[in-house]
């Protein structure tokens, strides 16, 4: 399928810190026999017309979760007709809202799935913010190989002229190395476990193109929302009168508002100029001090509260602190420039706009 991501590595000289060929040995596990009924489903669905509707639909993966749950709210309200992947369907309330079962581990996907289907926004994958350890850095690497794996295979069982124009896949500005330099799509990326795991993602989905899709990788920063992820779990603490910074509080953090991420799903889905890599952060990425001393204005609570040591995180987070502890300094000149506006570039407006 043109999607193996071990081609990421080549010329790279590293053994790798996760198991990448394992990733692909399970996403290719499904039997030819398999594939030949799927196709087979696939086509006798297209012969009696069961995949032709008036509106064709909007695919999403990850549809549940902190950022696909809002992207899918905005694509209802503007009636927008959107399926939703999940191992566990159940009933819509509404009308434009579909719930449609996969099962990537074991690479099965509803035949109806891409009936029919426009574009496809793919967010899945587990979370990163979680302690890392062999059998994590393994889910998290799985979820984002498989899951891309079976789209492919979804998408070349249809004819050329029923497949989807674009797929936009969730990236991560954790493919740039640490340190004070302010990165753009063309650095360099860094050497480790989560640098790895976004080349490995970026590469599959790039792969669709083979299949004649459109992609898109967005590289979302320290995305701010209070109904999770960082902001979600400092805000508890923050609102008590005891947020500090972490670490030095020097390091370089490239946030964006949840909103803003949202709309730059939107912005690559319907913008057909769009293609390679973006990254999606605000045009002012701030130091974690200044971040956290944001936060605490928008409680209304002092700020005081001594730095948390680096030893402190890594014995909650393990090897994941080296994630917290970043300093990432992003610029977001290229999307702009290709026409994306953000809405909130300003941090105490986009804190005032969240708490």
């Amino acid at each position: 399928m043109g999607l193996n991501p071990a081609e990421a590595e080549q010329g790279r000289g590293k053994k790798m810190t996760f198991n990448l060929q394992k990733a692909w040995h399970k996403a290719g596990k499904i039997s030819t026999a398999h594939c030949v009924v799927f196709i087979q489903k696939v086509q006798q669905k297209a012969g009696t017309g069961c995949l032709v509707s008036m509106e064709k639909s909007i695919l999403v993966t990850g549809g549940t979760g902190l950022i696909g749950q809002p992207i899918v709210d905005s694509l209802v309200r503007q009636n927008q007709p959107v399926k939703v992947l999940t191992r566990h369907p159940k009933p819509s309330t509404k009308p434009q809202l579909e719930y449609v079962r996969w099962n990537p581990s074991a690479m099965e996907i509803d035949p109806d799935a891409m009936a029919n289907v426009r574009g496809i926004l793919h967010l899945a994958g587990a979370p990163v913010a979680q302690r890392w350890t062999v059998r994590s850095k393994q889910s998290i690497l799985d979820s984002r190989i498989q899951t891309t794996a079976l789209l492919a295979q979804a998408i070349a069982a249809l004819p050329d002229e029923e497949r989807p124009e674009v797929c936009v896949g969730a990236s991560a500005i954790g493919l740039y190395p640490s340190g004070p330099d302010l990165h753009h799509e063309e650095s360099p990326g860094d050497e480790g476990f989560l640098a790895d795991v976004v080349r490995a993602w970026e590469t599959g989905v790039a792969g669709l193109g083979t299949l004649g899709v459109r992609t898109v990788s967005l590289r979302i920063g320290l995305v701010l929302s209070p109904r999770g992820g960082m902001l979600g779990k400092l805000l508890p603490i923050f609102k008590m009168g005891l947020g500090s910074a972490v670490g030095s509080g020097e390091q370089w953090q490239s946030w964006v508002h949840i909103i803003d991420v949202q709309r730059a799903f939107e912005w690559a889905l319907n913008q057909p100029d769009s293609a390679g890599a973006f990254n999606v952060v605000a045009p002012q990425p701030v130091t974690n001090s200044a971040l956290s001393s944001a936060i605490a204005k928008a409680c209304n609570r002092p700020f005081w509260a001594p730095r948390v040591p680096p030893f402190a995180l890594k014995l909650v987070y393990g090897d994941m602190a080296s994630v917290v502890l970043a300093s990432q300094r992003v610029t977001s000149e290229r999307i702009e420039k290709h026409g994306f506006a953000f809405q909130f570039s300003d941090l105490d407006e986009a804190l005032s706009d969240l708490i």
